[in-house]
C-alpha cells in the first residue's frame, strides 16, 4: 500500500497545510494587540472610512483597493453567519495562508520540476520570509494573498499566456496594487518575442491593473487614491538604522532575508537569474512607494529569490 511519504503531491500538500497553519498562528499571534483595529479596518476599507491605528486615524493611506479579503469577510459573516465576524477573519486568514503557500508550490512544480527536496526547501524559505515580514505591528492579510497572486502570474508568462497573465494582474489588483508587478514578470520571463511587443505586452498588464486599483480607490476614497512618494524618507529611516545599528528590528529582518535567500541561490541558471533580476526589479517600486519598516513591502522580492532557489538544478 502506498504511504504518504512516496506520493509527492500528497507529501506537498501537507507541508504547505503545515507551514500555513504555522504562518497563519505567527500572523495572528504576534498581531494580536491590534487585531480589532485590523477587523474594523476591512469595514472601513469598503465604506471609504478612515483607518483606524490605534488611537490615530487616516483617510490617506492608499489602501482602498484592497477589497477582496474584506470582501470575502463580509460575506461569510453576513452572508453565511454561524460564526462571529473575528472566526470568519481567523479562517480566511488561514486559507489565504495555505492559498498563497499553495500557489507558490503549485508554479514551483508546473513551471521549474525541481526535485522534491529543492521544492520542499524553497516553500519553507517562503514561509520563513512570509513570517519575517510580520515584525509591522498591524496586520494586513493582503500580503499571502499577493504572494499567491505574484506566483500565478509567473506560471502564466512562462508558459507565455499573455491573456491568462493579464487577467491574473486585473483581478487581483483588488488585492494589492503590487499586483501591476505581474507586467514586469512577464517582460522578464514570457517566451522569446520583438522586444517592443514584450514591452508593449508589459506595459498593458501594468497599466490595466494599476488602472483597476486607482478606480477602485476612487470609487470608495478620493482622500486615499494616491500613492506615498516614500523615497525621502526611507533613506533618513535606512541612514538612522544604520547608525543606530538597529540590527535587531526591521533593518535586521531585511537584511537577514537578503543573506538567507541569496546563500540558497545558485545563479548557474539563466531562469535562477531572471529571478534574481526580477527581485532586484520588484524592491524598486517598494522603495519608492512603500515604507521600507514595512518588510512585507518586499514580499514579492522574495517570492522571486525563492523561485530562484527552486530553479536550481541538482546533480
Amino acid at each position: 500500500m502506498s504511504t504518504l511519504s512516496s506520493r509527492p503531491v500528497l507529501r506537498t500538500a501537507a507541508l504547505v497545510i503545515g507551514l500555513g497553519l504555522l504562518v497563519a498562528w505567527a500572523s495572528l499571534e504576534l498581531r494580536i494587540h491590534t487585531r480589532l483595529d485590523t477587523i474594523h479596518n476591512m469595514s472601513n476599507i469598503l465604506h471609504g472610512r478612515p483607518m483606524e491605528f490605534g488611537a490615530d486615524t487616516s483617510t490617506i493611506h492608499p489602501f482602498y483597493n484592497r477589497v477582496m479579503f474584506p470582501s470575502l469577510l463580509w460575506t461569510f459573516t453576513h452572508g453565511v453567519g454561524e460564526l462571529k465576524e473575528g472566526q470568519w477573519y481567523i479562517l480566511l486568514r488561514l486559507a489565504s495562508c495555505i492559498f498563497g503557500l499553495g500557489a507558490f508550490a503549485f508554479a514551483c512544480d508546473r513551471v521549474l520540476r525541481p526535485t522534491q527536496a529543492r521544492l520542499q526547501l524553497a516553500v519553507a524559505l517562503m514561509a520563513l520570509s512570509i513570517i519575517g515580514a510580520f515584525a509591522f505591528p498591524w496586520e494586513d492579510p493582503t500580503d499571502v494573498i499577493d504572494l499567491g497572486a505574484q506566483a500565478l502570474a509567473v506560471v502564466a508568462a512562462l508558459d507565455g499566456r499573455l491573456a491568462l497573465c493579464l487577467l491574473i494582474a486585473v483581478v487581483f489588483a483588488a488585492n494589492r496594487e503590487s499586483a501591476a508587478y505581474a507586467g514586469i514578470s512577464w517582460f522578464v520571463l514570457a517566451p522569446p518575442r520583438p522586444l517592443l511587443k514584450r514591452g508593449t505586452e508589459s506595459f498593458v498588464i501594468c497599466a490595466a491593473s494599476y488602472a483597476v486599483a486607482i478606480a477602485l480607490r476612487l470609487a470608495i476614497s478620493r482622500t486615499g487614491a494616491s500613492n506615498w512618494i516614500a523615497l525621502p524618507h526611507n533613506i533618513e529611516s535606512l541612514i538612522q538604522a544604520v547608525r543606530t545599528f538597529a540590527i535587531v528590528g526591521w533593518f535586521g529582518i531585511e537584511i537577514g532575508m537578503v543573506l538567507f535567500l541569496s546563500a540558497c541561490v545558485d545563479l548557474s541558471t539563466d531562469r535562477a537569474r531572471r529571478f534574481v533580476l526580477l527581485a532586484l526589479l520588484f524592491a524598486v517600486p517598494g522603495l519608492l512607494f512603500g515604507w521600507v519598516e514595512d518588510v512585507r513591502v518586499f514580499l514579492p522580492c522574495a517570492v522571486m529569490m525563492c523561485f530562484a532557489v527552486a530553479a536550481h538544478k541538482d546533480a
